[in-house]
C-alpha cells in the first residue's frame, strides 16, 4: 500500500514538474514571439468571387455535371460569389515568424453544388487559409449528408496576383488574381462520386477576387517593397491610412501573402533548374 502511495505521489510530482516546465516553455515561446506588424481580429467583408475557368466548366459539362449555388452564394455570368462572414488576419515581419501571414477568411452559409443525375455533391462553408501552403477548406455533403465537416478542397496559387486596389468612396479594398486549383483529395472524391477519372488534382478552377470592407484594425509598420514586384508592402496604396489602420492591416496581410507565395514558388523553380 505504501509503495502504491509513494508511486502515485511520485507520478503526481512528476506531472507537476512537467506542467511547470511546459508552462515555462510556453512563457518563453510567447516572450520570443515578436509583435505582429498588422492585425485584424474581426474581419467583416463583402465577398470572395471566382471567375470559373472555361476549361473547368467544359469538363463538368462533358461529364454532365451541373454546378449551382447554395445558400447565400450566387453564380452569374460564369462568376461564383460567396459572401465573407468573418475571420481574422495577423501579419508578422517576414523571416521572424513562419508562416508570417496567419489567419482565416470565412464564408459560412454559402457554397457550390455539383449535380449529376441523382447524385449531388455540395461544397460549402469555405475558409481561406493564407498559411503555408495557402489552401481553401470546406464542408462536403453527398446528397445532403455530411461526409467531411472540413477538408482541403482547393489549393491557392498567389503567383498570379495583381496589385491591390482601394475604393475610397465604397470603403473597400480588392485583391484579385489568385489562381484556385482543385486539390488532389477533392479530385479523387469527386471522381468517386461521379464515377469518372476525368478530374485531376491541380486543375484550374478559376481566378479569385476578394473584396473586403475597410474596418478598423491595428497596424505598426508594414513590410517594405512593392506588391507588384513581390516586395510585400501596400505599394500603390500609401494613402490607406485615410481609411483607417484596419485598411492598411488588411492590405498588408494580402500583400504579404502574395509575397510569401511568390517567394515559395521561386524557391521551387530554382530547385528544379
Amino acid at each position: 500500500m505504501k509503495t502504491t502511495v509513494r508511486r502515485s505521489v511520485g507520478l503526481l510530482a512528476a506531472g507537476v514538474v512537467a506542467l511547470a516546465v511546459s508552462g515555462l516553455g510556453t512563457g518563453i515561446a510567447m516572450a520570443n514571439t515578436p509583435p505582429p506588424v498588422a492585425t485584424i481580429d474581426n474581419l467583416t467583408g463583402v465577398s470572395t468571387s471566382v471567375a470559373l475557368d472555361a476549361g473547368f466548366v467544359s469538363a463538368l459539362k462533358s461529364l454532365s455535371v451541373a454546378p449551382s449555388p447554395t445558400g447565400k452564394a450566387t453564380v452569374t455570368g460564369g462568376v461564383a460569389k460567396f459572401p465573407i462572414t468573418g475571420g481574422n488576419v495577423t501579419v508578422y515581419k517576414p523571416g521572424e515568424v513562419d508562416p508570417y501571414v496567419q489567419g482565416k477568411i470565412m464564408h459560412q452559409g454559402s457554397g457550390l453544388k455539383l449535380t449529376k443525375g441523382n447524385t449531388a455533391v455540395t461544397l460549402q462553408n469555405f475558409v481561406v487559409d493564407p498559411g503555408k501552403p495557402a489552401i481553401l477548406t470546406g464542408e462536403v455533403l453527398a446528397n445532403g449528408k455530411v461526409i467531411a465537416p472540413s477538408t482541403t478542397l482547393f489549393d491557392l496559387d498567389g503567383s498570379t496576383l495583381k496589385p491591390i486596389t482601394t475604393d475610397a468612396g465604397a470603403g473597400t479594398a480588392t485583391l484579385t488574381g489568385t489562381t484556385v486549383k482543385l486539390s488532389d483529395g477533392a479530385a479523387t472524391a469527386l471522381n468517386g462520386a461521379f464515377s469518372t477519372n476525368a478530374l485531376k488534382g491541380g486543375t484550374t478552377i478559376g481566378i479569385a477576387t476578394i473584396v473586403v470592407n475597410l474596418k478598423s484594425g491595428q497596424m505598426q509598420q508594414m513590410p517594405s517593397g512593392g506588391v507588384a514586384s513581390g516586395g510585400g508592402s501596400t505599394s500603390g496604396t500609401q494613402n490607406a491610412g485615410l481609411f483607417g489602420a484596419g485598411a492598411a492591416a488588411l492590405l498588408g496581410a494580402a500583400a504579404a501573402a502574395a509575397y510569401a507565395l511568390r517567394r515559395r514558388a521561386g524557391a521551387r523553380n530554382s530547385t528544379h533548374i
